[in-house]
């Protein structure tokens, strides 16, 4: 859905207003078989095949709307009111008839004109990107010299091309005298310098390339202005269907209004569509196109007063027919020859360097890779298994242990010491205590009984070792002593013992504590895995799939070069009451039109239908520059934020 699509949907709408008031005005018509008019039901029918009823319905294709306007019921219409005004009065009826002849007659114009537009704008954005690519030629030394040495063997072949007439220039100076030969030669030479700009443009080919590439983006500049200026001639023009005082005609001069209308429609396309190549100035194509509407501009008066009512309409129709058959295939044709000649070289011409080096470096690259294929192949092989190996340990086992986790399975808990080290550590340090108390009967009141043995056991659990403490505090008195008994000994291997108790108890606590965050830490764990994999499998994507477009952040900065395009337009408006001339409204036209094709890839949805009503609201001309400036800024700040 373009602006041009949506544009012509509102000037159907008007259309079809139009056509209701015109059938009820009308009334029930009765028509006379000796008579036989056109039925207006054929008429309606083709009314309603040439209709834009959508914003999404692309336009009739040229051959397509030219075959409905060769309907037998024209044909057979425009025969007919030629011999009903050769022979006498039109009947009652004819006024009926040359309405809806009349709103065909608008229909195919506004079909042509927005077939004849669209046209248009896709010319002038090929026309733009062209001119982008010749401003990039000029923009750096680099890419001047790059475009010279792309095009070295076309001006070889040119240069080679004006050697025979140098040479037998020259050949005709060797019977002379001596002095005569050199005046000839100075003669050659001058002439040469002015005559043939080729030979010359070795002294300085960067620089000769660069005037080339001056001169073609001029000539690309000025056809864009000139379909610019078509544009905005064209929009205007479907302008007056929307204008607010467009009413239903109830007198005779508001009956010739709406018609004049379609007559300058379909007078405005032809000329354009004739002249929008043929000239290199705007002021110049416009002052024709002027002209020609001024002169070929039909007045229903004086249709009226030297023809049929119903030949004007058909007259117009035929003018359309001619249009599509012949001059918009010849005004394609022609700007595809201009486009050519004007626009960036062919694909031959800019990549044949890279070609010619990659055939010139192909048996290098392939002795290369004879030799080094045992090589190649086990890097080959080495990089799969680390592929393979980073999934499976990273991503496939990592996923494992987490769904386990959720399922409660214990080969996938997290631990980090044993469930039963503890246990038996515990055990048997209660065993080194309970044997040490029997031994020492002196650290109890004899040997202790089965409830003492299980007040020691509770006391050892809880980390009380003050038997075997005290037994060590009197061993220290005598070290020696207590060394040769070896109870001083023991009693420190026993606090060893509980030394390692102590730090098993920590662990467990710690052990514990990873066990209730077990799903945070396999979540943890699959993280880098997962990432390194989803951006190995975008990158894989972006670089094998399609290419076409920019990433997201080219695509923003590309709608806002569109947004500085929109505003520079608006600010060089030169009219001081804010009006814009033909070539500044097209101009926005087609700036609107890239700005929308852009923001499509960036927006979607109902941001981009609401971009689309501030659109509307920018090609709003009527409205004044002030406040199109305005709207421009609303939707920066609503879309760019």
């Amino acid at each position: 859905m373009s602006i041009v699509q949506e544009t012509a949907c509102a000037v159907n709408g008007q259309l079809d207003l139009l056509q209701q008031q015109i059938a009820s005005s009308s009334g029930t018509l009765v028509y006379s078989e000796d008579a036989s008019p056109v039925p207006v039901r054929q008429l309606q029918n083709v009314i309603g095949l040439i209709s834009v009823t959508s914003k999404t319905q692309p336009f009739l294709s040229p051959k397509r709307l030219a075959d409905l306007l060769e309907e037998p019921a024209l044909t057979h219409q425009a025969s007919h009111s030629r011999e009903l005004y050769a022979e006498s009065e039109p009947t009652v009826n004819d006024g009926d008839v040359s309405n809806h002849l009349w709103l065909v007659a608008a229909k195919a114009a506004v079909q042509a004109s927005g077939l004849v537009m669209h046209s248009l704008l896709d010319q002038t954005l090929q026309l733009q990107e062209e001119t982008y690519y010749w401003n990039e030629v000029l923009g750096s030394k680099w890419n001047s010299s790059l475009y010279a040495a792309q095009t070295t063997p076309v001006r070889l072949w040119h240069w080679s091309k004006d050697l025979p007439s140098l040479r037998d220039a020259s050949s005709r100076t060797i019977s002379e005298s001596l002095a005569a030969r050199w005046a000839q030669f100075y003669q050659i030479a001058r002439r040469s310098v002015s005559e043939y700009p080729v030979p010359l443009s070795w002294a300085s080919p960067i620089r000769s390339c660069r005037s080339e590439a001056r001169r073609k983006r001029d000539r690309l500049s000025a056809m864009m202005d000139i379909h610019t200026s078509s544009l905005g001639l064209l929009m205007e023009s479907w302008h007056f269907f929307q204008a607010e005082d467009f009413v239903v005609p109830t007198s005779q001069s508001s009956h010739t209004q709406w018609q004049e209308t379609v007559s300058r429609i379909v007078v405005l396309t032809e000329a354009i569509v004739r002249q929008a190549t043929d000239y290199s100035n705007v002021s110049e194509f416009e002052e024709q196109v002027f002209s020609m509407v001024k002169e070929e501009k039909f007045s229903v008066h004086v249709l009226d007063s030297q023809s049929s009512s119903t030949q004007a309409p058909v007259d117009l129709i035929h003018r359309l027919l001619k249009v599509l058959r012949d001059h918009l295939p010849a005004h394609s044709s022609t700007m595809s020859t201009f486009v050519a000649a004007h626009g960036r070289p062919s694909r031959v011409t800019r990549y044949w360097i890279p070609v010619v080096m990659v055939l010139l470096s192909s048996s290098a690259s392939l002795k290369f890779l004879a030799r080094r294929q045992g090589e190649i192949l086990q890097w080959v092989a080495n990089f799969g298994a680390t592929i393979i190996d980073f999934g499976s340990n990273w991503v496939v086992e990592p996923v494992r242990k987490l769904i386990g986790t959720i399922r409660h399975d214990e080969k996938s808990e997290i631990a980090i010491m044993s469930k039963n080290s503890l246990v038996a550590d515990r055990a048997s340090l209660e065993r080194m205590v309970l044997d040490f108390v029997r031994d020492r009967p002196d650290t109890s009141q004899g040997v202790p009984s089965a409830q003492d043995t299980a007040a020691i056991t509770n006391a050892v659990k809880e980390g009380d070792l003050t038997p075997v403490l005290k037994a060590y505090e009197r061993d220290l008195r005598t070290p020696f002593v207590g060394t040769v008994k070896g109870d001083l000994v023991r009693a420190l291997l026993i606090q060893i013992q509980k030394t390692k108790v102590d730090v098993e108890i920590a662990i467990s606590g710690i052990d514990a504590l990873l066990k209730s965050q077990e799903l945070v830490f396999g979540f943890v764990g699959l993280t880098p895995g997962i990432m390194v994999t989803y951006a190995s499998l975008r990158w894989m994507a972006g670089l094998l799939g399609n290419r076409r477009g920019l990433k997201l952040g080219r695509k923003r900065h590309d709608v806002r070069r569109g947004f500085r395009n929109v505003t520079r337009v608006l600010t060089s408006v030169r009219s001081s009451e804010g009006i814009m001339s033909y070539k500044e409204s097209g101009r926005l036209i087609c700036e609107a039109e890239s700005l929308l094709l852009k923001i499509k890839q960036v927006l979607g949805g109902v941001q981009y239908q609401e971009f689309r009503e501030d659109i509307q609201d920018l090609l709003n001309v009527e409205s004044g520059v002030d406040k199109q400036l305005r709207v421009v800024d609303r939707m920066r700040w609503t879309y760019f934020q």
